[in-house]
């Protein structure tokens, strides 16, 4: 059996054919999106904490400096992809705009360019396409599916973990991105058992190493 047919087996692609045009205009719908976020979250980072208006950019504020709602964000641009490669193009074009628009609102306001957060975050967005394509296959069926579904869910589960015992909005914003995920993304009943099992092991293999820090330390 060759990869191709194994990766069908897993989740096959959708069968409707788009057109380039299409391809194209899905691409700049996730780039434009990225610059949206990218320029809210700078945003929402220099408006003082004061009333209503402040208190709300304030959560946003803390919301978009975490991983959690571009993990979110990024998973539902990738499976809700006609396949995998449109959507790893998607992901990447998404964090291209977010980063490009943050750091360049950075730089008009304060006059510098934060070369060194720039570039880390630059090679994360790198590999995001790698990522999203893996993510991809996670609305199909088995356990190779449920390991990829599994990788988002137990990501944010083992951010937001702190929330039990802190009560952080930020934290328990984490927990329930992966709560959505955990909702969207099984096909089934039975693929929602796998997920929940993969989760776990996803969640032990965080939680007793030092990945995070590696991958995301200093950022």
């Amino acid at each position: 059996m060759s990869i191709i047919e194994l990766l069908s087996k897993i989740r096959g692609e959708q069968t409707a054919s788009i057109t380039m045009q299409q391809k194209t205009l899905q691409v700049l719908l996730s780039f434009s999106f990225g610059v949206l976020l990218g320029f809210i979250s700078k945003y929402s980072d220099t408006i003082p904490s004061n009333g209503l208006l402040g208190y709300i950019l304030g959560i946003i504020s803390d919301i978009t400096t975490r991983l959690g709602i571009w993990v979110l964000l990024a998973t539902i641009i990738a499976v809700w992809s006609n396949n995998p490669r449109i959507g790893a193009i998607k992901v990447f074009a998404f964090f291209v705009g977010m980063l490009l628009m943050y750091y360049i609102y950075s730089m008009w306001l304060f006059g510098f360019f934060p070369t060194y957060y720039f570039i880390h975050w630059g090679v994360i967005a790198l590999a995001s396409p790698i990522a999203a394509y893996i993510v991809w296959f996670s609305r199909g069926n088995g356990w190779i599916a449920a390991f990829c579904a599994a990788m988002p869910i137990g990501l944010l589960v083992s951010t937001g973990y702190p929330f039990f015992y802190t009560f952080a909005i930020t934290h328990g914003f984490e927990i329930l991105f992966s709560v959505i995920l955990f909702i969207i993304l099984p096909t089934n009943q039975k693929q929602r058992l796998r997920i929940f099992t993969s989760t776990l092991f996803i969640m032990f293999i965080i939680r007793n190493s030092n990945i995070l820090s590696y991958l995301f330390g200093g950022l």
